[in-house]
């Protein structure tokens, strides 16, 4: 009784009764929150097996730890248009085997979106690996990151292969029955698609592979691929939510934030690089930044993130230095 008035607190707790190798007669006059929580507890499982009744408990568990874990994503900008369309096109509903493509240049944001569509998703498989950074990886140890795969998929970690070609046959051989989440992130060389999920049949039915790259040939003409534009209409929020955070800029620093937000070109990276830059910086220091982007900036904007600003006090290279390192290694930078 005390663990069901937790449920009806202001701010309570999920409360999921379970009934195990218990007697109906034991619970069956129970009164008022317990009295109404035992029909949801019924839900048609009276006649599953035990394994059954696990399986639909562990499910039922998952999704609301899911809507927990997924709550940072109301923080980032522009992500749930992003978050619309990729869901879309894995076709959720659909029974087969679904491939789908994240392309897009760098610091558009690929991997943020991935990871959010991957911490939303994962609960509903068996099993779930997100492949970080595939690119780092030489195409002669491929194998090293099969063996990660199969480990985290089969929740045992072990060395099963020596090398890529073996790879291939065990995963084919050990995944076929399994409904499976894959993320190959930032992959950048053909065999990194061809030896990690080189094929369709190398998975279970509902099974869902993510891939993101910046070579579009990479995913093959036979997969979807979702192109990850730049920001428009969110460009300038997402700088300001760095920039200012909480705090209203006075009219002749909203005009710099602009110039900045104009050279950014809708690049979630350069934005809130120099947002974190110029946060809690005079008018002075706004000019001379915008100065030296204006003089720096090219098309490749992520490439030049990382120049040193001349003339700027040690402080504001330091900062610029840890804001790039944190950004480029996937670090999570919090407003």
């Amino acid at each position: 009784m005390k663990i069901m008035e937790c449920k009806e607190e202001e701010n309570g707790q999920t409360v999921i009764p379970v009934f195990y190798d218990v007697d109906p007669s034991h619970v069956q006059y129970q009164s008022e929150s317990f009295e109404e929580a035992l029909p949801n507890t019924n839900r048609g499982i009276r006649m599953m097996i035990e394994s059954e009744c696990i399986r639909e408990l562990v499910d039922d568990v998952s999704s609301k730890l899911c809507k927990t874990s997924s709550s940072y994503l109301y923080d980032i900008v522009g992500i749930d248009t992003h978050l619309e369309k990729v869901t879309s096109l894995l076709e959720m509903e659909t029974i087969d085997v679904r491939m789908v493509g994240i392309w897009g240049m760098r610091g558009v944001g690929k991997t943020t979106i991935t990871r959010a569509i991957f911490d939303r998703l994962s609960p509903q498989f068996q099993g779930a690996s997100f492949l970080a950074d595939v690119k780092e990886t030489n195409t002669n140890e491929i194998h090293s990151v099969q063996n990660t795969l199969l480990s985290e998929l089969l929740s045992k970690d072990k060395k099963y292969v020596n090398n890529k070609k073996d790879g291939k046959v065990m995963i084919a051989h050990r995944l076929c029955f399994m409904k499976v989440l894959v993320v190959l992130d930032d992959i950048n060389h053909h065999d990194h698609w061809e030896y990690l999920a080189g094929d369709l049949c190398w998975f279970d039915n509902d099974s869902r592979i993510i891939a993101t790259t910046r070579n579009k040939h990479i995913i093959g003409k036979n997969n979807v691929v979702y192109d990850v534009t730049t920001l428009e209409r969110d460009a300038i929020r997402l700088f300001s939510q760095y920039a200012f955070k909480d705090k209203a800029p006075d009219d002749h620093i909203k005009k710099l934030a602009l110039e900045v937000v104009s050279h950014a070109k809708g690049l979630p990276l350069a934005l809130r690089l120099w947002g974190i830059l110029l946060h809690n910086e005079d008018a002075t220091m706004w000019r001379d930044v915008v100065d030296i982007i204006k003089r720096e900036s090219s098309p490749d904007i992520v490439k030049n993130l990382k120049i040193r600003f001349e003339g700027l006090p040690d402080k504001e290279k330091t900062i610029l230095d840890i804001a790039c390192f944190n950004l480029e290694e996937g670090g999570k930078i919090r407003p």
